[in-house]
């Protein structure tokens, strides 16, 4: 019996398709959380940027992005808490 080529394309092709995900592995991805390095610093960096920050109040930005890092710093440190 011959079989017509259109037909031996169309079984190869349903062959790789059956067999493809077998191919593609048992596991599944796993991704792992890394969390950044928090730089620290002395009491005296600190206390050198509590001073100056409040020499100067009218620096609305600075003290807009001190805050925001604050709020990044906490969430690095939650990071680190929950051992990801």
């Amino acid at each position: 019996m011959i079989i017509p080529r259109s037909m031996r394309l169309l079984m190869l092709l349903a062959a790789i398709a059956l067999v493809a995900p077998l191919l593609s592995g048992c596991q599944s991805v796993r991704y792992k959380t890394v969390c950044p390095t928090l730089v620290a610093y002395s009491l005296n960096d600190q206390a050198q940027l509590s001073q100056e920050l409040a020499a100067t109040p009218q620096a609305i930005a600075t003290h807009r992005v001190v805050r925001d890092y604050v709020g990044l710093r906490d969430q690095v440190r939650a990071c680190q808490a929950s051992g990801k």
